[in-house]
């Protein structure tokens, strides 16, 4: 209808919801870069003039921005779209409640049938579920940076609505081809700061601060763990939404989306930024409207003071580790615990469904970050574990792995440096005592330097679990999670 020919080429993606617990997870973040080397060569071999993208999973989506500033031709993107939560038995269903719900099962406090009910009214539609996951955060985020036309980001999967918001994103790519629209107009420091905020405003993923700092690395912008930690102290959480909260990604859509929290973040948003709809941010937020501000609280009355994710640092975590604190219970925010090491997800998993984790532990599982892993696994079957058997207001997990947008309870991952690049993580025993400080933002290991020097001086890394192959690859070049986890240009 604009005047284009559309060409249509699809990229792979490894789900993440196919592959918990199991070592396919291993492969999920990697296709993140393969996403947008793939764009790229497809783009730039077959010489297309501009770019519509379309994607639902957390790491697809990333990717492709990457690529959308690597290429810097005229592009805007449509997220796939969330599906409502399910009800069973008069209850809202995520996808949190299901994953818990095997580990209370284990535990008989819920029956099989329930369990098998919760599963199969899980999903009443098409598209992701309505918890703020990764993917639903990427769609919140990916607006809010000015890359999707305001509003797609939180509509329903295949309906109406959203059918409509791709028509229009279809005719509107023609439009920024025509006015040389690039995302290089688009991708600055102030709309990736306008990005973060509204992501901290909402109780996104912690896996947005991975992926962020990926994004701005293409886009020749410095964000880092400090960035962060920066925006999360002057950013109110507004919206509790799932796994944090009540609220549904759709039902944030009912009340006025991302142009809503916008509105709400008032004199924090950085108002000159462009879209691709050709409004500005400040625009933008001026015609928003709140339906609802039990969802969406006005910052005069936020819900919490401070953004929903947490940059820690210590003794622990030299290079910072990661938090989502909006979903810790206030009783674990400053507590002392007793190390129990795993050397990876399943291994813990397994002592925590078979009982042989006490009130008072933090399990650590180490040797699953970006190198060691490789691939840096989302631990959500582990979390979960922790919350099923109802450890979560006595028990911390700590890792070099990342957590899922579904993790809620004391799940402090992202360590660096990890265990595979020397980190602390990689000498803590069994029995040595962890301070956790959310508060002063301090993850510590109380252990005596001396006898830090020593064990390192003992240490024998492990032997990589991969020696062929592209995780081989992968692990050989990856870089940090606090640079991104992103691979050498």
């Amino acid at each position: 209808m604009g005047g284009g020919t559309p060409c249509q080429f699809n990229t792979f993606h490894v789900t993440d919801s196919e592959t918990f617990a199991s070592v396919g997870m291993r492969y999920v973040l990697p296709s993140r870069d393969v996403v947008a080397d793939m764009i790229e060569l497809m783009v730039e071999g077959h010489r297309f003039d501009a770019m519509v993208l379309i994607g639902s999973g957390d790491k697809v989506v990333p990717g492709m921005v990457m690529a959308a500033s690597r290429l810097d031709l005229p592009a805007i993107m449509i997220y796939g779209g969330p599906t409502a939560a399910g009800v069973y038995n008069g209850e809202k269903v995520f996808l949190e409640t299901v994953y818990d719900a095997v580990g209370e099962h284990i535990r008989g406090k819920i029956s099989r049938e329930d369990l098998k009910g919760l599963e199969d009214h899980h999903f009443p539609f098409s598209g992701a579920c309505d918890t703020a996951t990764s993917g639903n955060t990427a769609g919140i985020y990916t607006e809010a940076l000015g890359l999707a036309l305001s509003g797609s980001g939180t509509l329903p999967a295949g309906s109406n609505y959203q059918l409509r918001a791709a028509k229009y994103t279809g005719m509107r790519i023609m439009e920024l081809l025509k006015d040389d629209i690039r995302p290089s107009k688009i991708l600055t420091k102030q709309a990736f700061e306008n990005a973060m905020r509204v992501g901290l405003a909402v109780g996104g993923s912690t896996n947005m601060v991975l992926h962020t700092i990926a994004m701005a690395k293409e886009a020749g912008i410095d964000i880092n763990f400090d960035t962060w930690d920066a925006l999360s102290r002057t950013t109110p959480t507004l919206v509790k939404l799932a796994p944090s909260g009540p609220w549904g990604v759709t039902e944030l859509g009912d009340a006025g989306g991302v142009p809503a929290v916008m509105k709400s973040l008032d004199k924090q948003l950085n108002k000159d930024c462009l879209s691709v709809s050709g409004q500005t941010a400040g625009e933008i937020a001026d015609q928003a409207a709140n339906r609802n501000v039990e969802c969406i609280h006005p910052a005069s009355d936020p819900v919490e003071p401070e953004g929903a994710i947490f940059i820690l640092k210590g003794s622990l975590a030299p290079g910072g580790a990661v938090v989502k604190a909006s979903g810790v219970a206030k009783g674990m925010w400053n507590v002392t615990l007793k190390a129990r090491v795993f050397e990876d997800e399943e291994a813990a998993i397994d002592a925590i469904r078979g009982g042989q984790i006490e009130p008072g532990t933090c399990i650590v599982i180490r040797n699953e970050g970006p190198k060691g892993g490789p691939g840096m696994r989302e631990m959500l079957g582990a979390t979960s574990a922790v919350m099923g058997a109802g450890l979560g207001d006595s028990c911390a997990l700590v890792t070099d792995g990342r957590f899922s947008g579904a993790t809620h309870g004391p799940a402090i991952g992202y360590l660096t440096p990890e265990a595979a690049h020397g980190g602390p993580i990689a000498i803590v025993q069994d029995g040595d005592e962890i301070a956790i400080d959310l508060e002063n933002r301090t993850l510590d290991l109380l252990v005596a330097s001396e006898e830090i020097e020593r064990r390192f001086e003992r240490y024998e890394p492990p032997a990589p679990r991969v020696t062929r192959g592209y995780l081989k690859f992968y692990a050989d070049h990856v870089a940090p999670a606090s640079e991104g986890a992103v691979m050498p240009r």
